[in-house]
């Protein structure tokens, strides 16, 4: 069990690591611990973002503590199903704040764990067992509803991805979309019906896309964290 000192913070990031040498990181930036001390995130209790990729989980829970706080959630290449993904004490409550949801490459076979999470705007669930639109459609009730107002999804590799006119069917259902895929919407016709083409030179995969994410995540704090300490030394001047 690690100190609860260690796990304490306003800006913790989970990082998967393969080490136990947790001493030689101090605290609060970063935190590394194996995927089954879940347990310990009741003391995270300002916890922003959440990476634990490829760690053979079949359930998401404990997270009741980051209800009002986590931002971002990569669980991607685990064995979640439907039933881990539902868990009373995990995806199941309402993440107030959580818009990028990652949970590719594990067993889904529906959407409707995630269609009541309100602030919601990236969903990557490349990889799963998605097979039909009927196992899309709690999103689009979503949609209808004004509960989410999804910006970009990822079906990808997917049965449903192979069916006729997959992405256009999508845009009709989710009318907020501005990207399927590595595909960009890039306009609605005067006939309501969205012209699809990609507009990036390059198509990107869900790891390079979270690491962009990731990376200017940490540009950002590192832009914040010279701001103020600019202002700390203008302060200290003036004092």
């Amino acid at each position: 069990m690690f100190p609860a000192h260690w796990l304490l913070g306003s800006t913790c990031t989970i990082i998967r690591r393969q080490s136990p040498l947790m001493s030689r990181f101090p605290f609060p930036c970063f935190v590394f611990l194996f995927f089954s001390l879940l347990h310990v995130f009741t003391q995270l209790t300002k916890l922003r973002r959440l990476d634990i990729q490829s760690n053979r989980l079949t359930a998401i829970e404990n997270l009741t503590t980051q209800k009002d706080t986590l931002e971002e959630l990569y669980l991607a290449h685990n064995g979640i199903d439907d039933e881990g993904a539902s868990q009373a004490t995990g995806l199941a409550m309402t993440f107030s704040n959580l818009s990028v949801l990652d949970l590719s490459r594990n067993r889904l076979t529906t959407t409707q764990p995630f269609a009541h999470l309100p602030a919601l705007d990236e969903l990557w669930i490349s990889g799963n067992q998605i097979t039909t639109f009927e196992d899309v459609e709690p999103l689009k009730d979503a949609a209808s509803a004004g509960i989410q107002s999804l910006d970009t999804i990822y079906l990808e590799y997917n049965p449903v991805a192979s069916e006729f006119e997959y992405r256009k069917r999508l845009k009709e259902w989710i009318p907020s979309l501005n990207q399927i895929d590595a595909t960009m919407i890039v306009g609605i016709a005067a006939s309501g019906t969205p012209p699809l083409r990609s507009v990036t030179p390059k198509m990107m995969t869900p790891e390079q896309l979270q690491q962009a994410i990731i990376d200017r995540a940490r540009k950002e704090a590192e832009a914040k964290q010279q701001q103020q300490d600019e202002e700390n030394d203008k302060n200290y001047i003036y004092d």
